[in-house]
């Protein structure tokens, strides 16, 4: 969230694919690891997911984990079909 607010956030677009593509300056080819994550579903505004993140850091840190990557998000239908505050965002944040 600091990043967001500094304009400094690196943002990744990810799409599963059949087979390594070719690669690119805009276009980078590459798996993204697995491991033990933290789950939250937003449900509402993607522009107004910011109290669900400060939910899902805030148990991160009172039980003692730590954050192990960057944070992922599916979005799990489109807010162009079923409008916005129906929209559904599910984000994965790697732990230890």
């Amino acid at each position: 969230m600091e990043a967001d607010k500094a304009g400094t956030a690196l943002i990744d677009v990810a799409a599963p694919i059949a087979e390594k593509i070719d690669e690119t300056q805009e276009v980078k080819c590459y798996t993204l690891p697995g491991g033990k994550m933290a789950k939250v579903i937003h449900n509402g505004p993607y522009d107004a997911c910011g109290p669900t993140y400060e939910k899902i850091f805030r148990w991160i840190e009172r039980t003692g984990k730590t954050l192990a990557g960057p944070t992922r998000e599916a979005y799990l239908n489109d807010s162009r079909d079923v409008g916005v505050e129906e929209a559904l965002t599910e984000t994965y944040v790697p732990i230890k």
